[in-house]
C-alpha cells in the first residue's frame, strides 16, 4: 500500500511540474500565472470531490502537485528538458515522502519544494556557468589543451542535456580556443557547427554567439570593420533575449579595442566603461581586471594629448585597480591578467614619468618584482618575464649600470628559451637590447654574436608570420569559401523555396482557373439552361398569349357577328314590324274614309280579315328573325344592281306571300306599280322572264 501511495504522489508531483511548464513555456502564460493555475485547479478539485476520494490523497496530493508546479515555475529562467524536469519532480517527492514528518503544517513543506526545485532546475545553469569559468581561465592562461578538454566535456554534458544553446556556446568557446592556439585550420569545422546548432532552435542568444564569433575571428584577421558589424549584430540580438553578461562583456571589450585600432578616444572610453559596467554587474572580478586595463589604455591616448596630471593619475588608479583585485578576490583574477596589470602600470610610470624619482622608481620596481614573482609560478609566463626584466634593465641603463642591465636581459634571453615554441616577437627584441648592450660595452664579439642572433630570429620572426599569415589567409579563405557555399546553398534553397512557391501558387492559380473555368461553364451551362427553359416559357407564355389573343380576337369577331346578326335582326324586325304598322295605318285610314263617305262597310269582316292577315304576318315574321337572320343581307348580296330599301320592302312582302292586291292595298298604290316593281327586281336580280321572283327570294334565304 505504502509503495502504491508513493507512486501516486510521484505522478502528482510529474503533473504538476510538467502542466505548468507546458502552460508556461509552450502556451506562454509566464510562470506566475502558470503555477497559480495549476495550484488553484488543483484546490478546486480536491475541494469538489474531497468525499469522494480517501483522505491521504486529500491531504498530500495537493503538496507534490504544487510543489511540482514550482518547479515547472522557475524554468522560465533555465534551459532545461523533459528529462531534467523530471528528475527534479522525482527528487523532490522523494525528499518529500521521507521528510514530510518533519515538518510542521504547509509552511515547511512549502519552503522545502521551493528549495528543492530550485537547486534542481538550477543544477545545469550552475554547473555549465563552472565549465565556462574554468574554460576561460585555461584560455587566459595559455592552457589551451586543458582548456579543449574541459569544453569538450561541457560539449558532451549539453549534447546529454540536449541542450541545443549550450551546444553552440561549447562549439563558439572550441573555435575561440583553437584560434588563439593558432590552429586556423581547425576552426572553421566549429564554427559551421555552430551555425547548425544555433539553426536547430528560435533561441537569439545563441545567434548572439554565432555572430560573436564571426567577429572575433574578422578582428583576429584584422578586418575590424567587418568585426564591428558582427559584434554589433551580436549585442542586437543579446537585446532580444534574456542577456548574457560573459558574452555582453566580450562584445564590448572587442569593440573597445577595435575603436582602439581607430584611435577614437570617444568611442574607446564609452566601450571599456560599458565593459566595466557589465562586469561589476557579473562579478567576474577577471574580466573586471581587463576592463580596468583597458580603461587605463584608453586615458594614455587621452594623456598624450592633454598632458594633463589627472589624466596620468587616472592611468594609474585604473592600473592599481586591475592589479588589485588578484589579492581581494583571491582565486577569482588569473595570474596572466594581475602580471599584466602590474606590467602595464611600471610600463606607464616610465614612459610617462617626467622624472624617476626614488619613490616612482620604488613603485615600478614593487610592480615588477610581484610581476616576476606571479610570473614564474605560470606554465606560459615566459613572455610576461621577459617583459619585467627588459624594464628592469631599462632602469639599470638609466642608472649606467651595464652590467646589471645585461644580467637582466641575459635573464630574459634564458626565460624566453624554455617557451615552447619560442615568441620571436620578444625574443627579437630581447637579443637586439643585448646586442646594443654589448656594442656600449665595448664587446663586440658578443654584439656581433647576439646581433647575429637579431638576424636569425627576425628570418624565424618573418618565416613564422608568414606560415601563420599563410595559414590564417587558408583558414579565411575555407572560411569565405564555405561562407560563400552557405550562402549558395542559402540562395539555392531560397531559389527552390520560392520555385516551390511559385509552383505551388501556378498550382492554387490554375486549380483557381479551372474551378473558376468549372464555375464559370457550370454556371454557363445553368444560365444556358435557365435561360432555354425561360425562352420556352416564354414561347409558351408568347404561345398562350397568341392563343389567347387569337381566342379572343375569335371572341370579339364572334361577338362582332352575334351583334351584327342581332343588328340585323332588329333591323329585320324594326322593318317587318314597320311594314306591319304601315299596314296596320293604311287599314285604318282604308276605315276612315269609308266611314267618311259614309258607305256601309263590315266592320267585322275587315278586322276578321285583319287578324288572318296578322297571323301570316307574325309567322312570315318569325321565319324572317329566326330562320333567316340575314334576309336583307343575303338579298343585297345576291343583287346584281344595289338595292333600295323600297326593293327590301316589297321582297319581305314577297317572301311574306303577299300576293300583288294585298301589297298594293298595303302601300296604297296600283297593282300595276307592285307587277312593275316585280318585273324590275327580277332584272335586279339578274333572273329570266320564266323564273318567278318569290320562288327565288324563297331559295335564296332558306
Amino acid at each position: 500500500m505504502m509503495v502504491v501511495s508513493y507512486t501516486v504522489c510521484t505522478l502528482a508531483s510529474l503533473f504538476g511540474t510538467f502542466v505548468t511548464y507546458g502552460v508556461n513555456i509552450k502556451a506562454k502564460q509566464g510562470p506566475v500565472r502558470a503555477s497559480a493555475l495549476v495550484a488553484l485547479a488543483t484546490g478546486l478539485f480536491f475541494y469538489v470531490f474531497q468525499d469522494s476520494l480517501p483522505v491521504f490523497y486529500v491531504a498530500n496530493i495537493p503538496m507534490y502537485i504544487v510543489g511540482g508546479s514550482f518547479i515547472g515555475m522557475v524554468t522560465s529562467t533555465t534551459h532545461i528538458n523533459r528529462y531534467s524536469l523530471a528528475f527534479s519532480a522525482g527528487v523532490y517527492a522523494f525528499l518529500l515522502w521521507f521528510a514530510a514528518r518533519k515538518f510542521d503544517g504547509f509552511g515547511g513543506s512549502l519552503g522545502l519544494l521551493a528549495c528543492v526545485a530550485l537547486m534542481c532546475t538550477m543544477a545545469l545553469p550552475m554547473l555549465t556557468q563552472k565549465y565556462n569559468s574554468l574554460i576561460e581561465l585555461y584560455r587566459i592562461e595559455q592552457l589551451y589543451d586543458k582548456a579543449l578538454t574541459v569544453n569538450k566535456q561541457l560539449l558532451e554534458l549539453a549534447k546529454k542535456e540536449k541542450n541545443q544553446t549550450e551546444i553552440t556556446k561549447s562549439y563558439v568557446y572550441q573555435a575561440v580556443i583553437l584560434n588563439n592556439d593558432r590552429k586556423f585550420d581547425k576552426v572553421a569545422s566549429y564554427v559551421d557547427s555552430a551555425k547548425v546548432s544555433a539553426s536547430r532552435i528560435e533561441d537569439k542568444k545563441a545567434l548572439a554567439y554565432v555572430q560573436y564569433l564571426n567577429g572575433y575571428i574578422a578582428k583576429d584577421n584584422n578586418d575590424y570593420k567587418n568585426g564591428m558589424t558582427h559584434f554589433l549584430k551580436s549585442l542586437s540580438l543579446l537585446e532580444q533575449s534574456k542577456g548574457d553578461l560573459f558574452l555582453e562583456f566580450k562584445i564590448y571589450y572587442n569593440l573597445y579595442g577595435i575603436y582602439t585600432e581607430w584611435n577614437d578616444l570617444q568611442n574607446s572610453k564609452k566601450y571599456a566603461q560599458k565593459a566595466i559596467e557589465i562586469a561589476q554587474k557579473s562579478g567576474n572580478k577577471n574580466d573586471l581586471s581587463n576592463a580596468y586595463a583597458a580603461m587605463a589604455t584608453v586615458y594614455t591616448y587621452q594623456y598624450q594629448t592633454s598632458k594633463e596630471e589627472v589624466d596620468f593619475q587616472a592611468i594609474l588608479d585604473y592600473c592599481e585597480k586591475a592589479a588589485s583585485l588578484y589579492t581581494e578576490f583571491p582565486g577569482q583574477v588569473g595570474g596572466y591578467t594581475y602580471t599584466i596589470a602590474r606590467n602595464n602600470k611600471a610600463s606607464y610610470l616610465l614612459a610617462y614619468s617626467p622624472k624617476i624619482m626614488p619613490e616612482i622608481r620604488n613603485e615600478i620596481e614593487y610592480n615588477l618584482k610581484e610581476s616576476l614573482s606571479i610570473a614564474q609560478k605560470l606554465p606560459y609566463g615566459q613572455t610576461t618575464q621577459a617583459g619585467s626584466l627588459g624594464m628592469l634593465s631599462h632602469l639599470a641603463k638609466q642608472d649606467g649600470n651595464w652590467d646589471k642591465a645585461e644580467q637582466y636581459m641575459l635573464q630574459a634571453y634564458s626565460v624566453l628559451l624554455t617557451q615552447e615554441p619560442v615568441y620571436y616577437h620578444i625574443m627579437n627584441r630581447v637579443v637586439n637590447e643585448l646586442a646594443e648592450i654589448y656594442e656600449h660595452k665595448g664587446d663586440l664579439k658578443k654584439a656581433l654574436e647576439f646581433q647575429r642572433k637579431v638576424t636569425e630570429y627576425k628570418a624565424l620572426l618573418f618565416n613564422q608570420s608568414e606560415a601563420e599569415a599563410v595559414k590564417k589567409i587558408e583558414a579565411q579563405y575555407q572560411f569565405e569559401k564555405k561562407e560563400q557555399e552557405v550562402q549558395t546553398l542559402k540562395e539555392r534553397a531560397e531559389n527552390q523555396r520560392k520555385q516551390k512557391l511559385l509552383y505551388i501558387g501556378l498550382g492554387i492559380i490554375g486549380f483557381l482557373g479551372a474551378f473558376f473555368m468549372f464555375r464559370s461553364y457550370h454556371f454557363r451551362l445553368r444560365y444556358s439552361l435557365e435561360r432555354e427553359k425561360q425562352l420556352a416559357t416564354e414561347k409558351n407564355e408568347a404561345e398562350l398569349q397568341i392563343k389567347l389573343e387569337k381566342e379572343e380576337q375569335s371572341r370579339l369577331r364572334t361577338e362582332q357577328e352575334l351583334m351584327t346578326l342581332k343588328q340585323d335582326k332588329l333591323q329585320n324586325e324594326v322593318m317587318a314590324n314597320q311594314l306591319h304598322i304601315q299596314h296596320k295605318n293604311e287599314v285604318l285610314q282604308q276605315l276612315k274614309e269609308k266611314i267618311g263617305d259614309d258607305k256601309s262597310i263590315n266592320i267585322h269582316q275587315i278586322i276578321r280579315e285583319e287578324n288572318l292577315l296578322d297571323n301570316d304576318f307574325e309567322k312570315a315574321k318569325f321565319q324572317i328573325q329566326e330562320l333567316h337572320p340575314n334576309f336583307f343581307k343575303t338579298l343585297s348580296e345576291k343583287a346584281q344592281q344595289k338595292l333600295t330599301p323600297l326593293d327590301l320592302k316589297y321582297c319581305a312582302y314577297f317572301y311574306l306571300g303577299m300576293d300583288t292586291k294585298q301589297i298594293a292595298n298595303v302601300l296604297n298604290i296600283e297593282p300595276k306599280s307592285v307587277r312593275m316593281t316585280k318585273y324590275r327586281l327580277k332584272q335586279k336580280f339578274g333572273l329570266d322572264a320564266e323564273q318567278d321572283l318569290v320562288d327565288y327570294i324563297r331559295q335564296v334565304v332558306m
